[in-house]
């Protein structure tokens, strides 16, 4: 009984914040990547994202509603045994 409590208690909690898990990983990344190219030059790309609006709307046009919610099942998984534990 508690165990499942636990841990859909932390499965709807962590599904309900994960959209903003994005949006704060996604702002949190590098403002430049360096990487190689195929032609084994160095190229420098720019910033993204310009802020947490500009975030949402290049996830939402680009991915979808679905890009909001990348990785949540992974995440769910991950989590929803520890809370289980901790509950009871």
């Amino acid at each position: 009984g508690y165990l499942v409590m636990g841990a859909a208690s932390k499965f709807v909690a962590s599904t309900t914040t994960y959209p903003l898990q994005v949006i704060k990983a996604r702002l949190q990344q590098r403002s430049q990547v360096v990487e190689l190219s195929e032609a084994g030059e160095i190229v420098v790309t720019k910033r993204e994202y310009s802020g947490v609006l500009d975030c949402v709307g290049k996830i939402s046009r680009n991915e979808g509603f679905g890009g909001f919610f990348k990785g949540c099942l992974t995440n769910a998984i991950r989590v929803a045994p520890s809370a289980a534990i901790t509950f009871v």
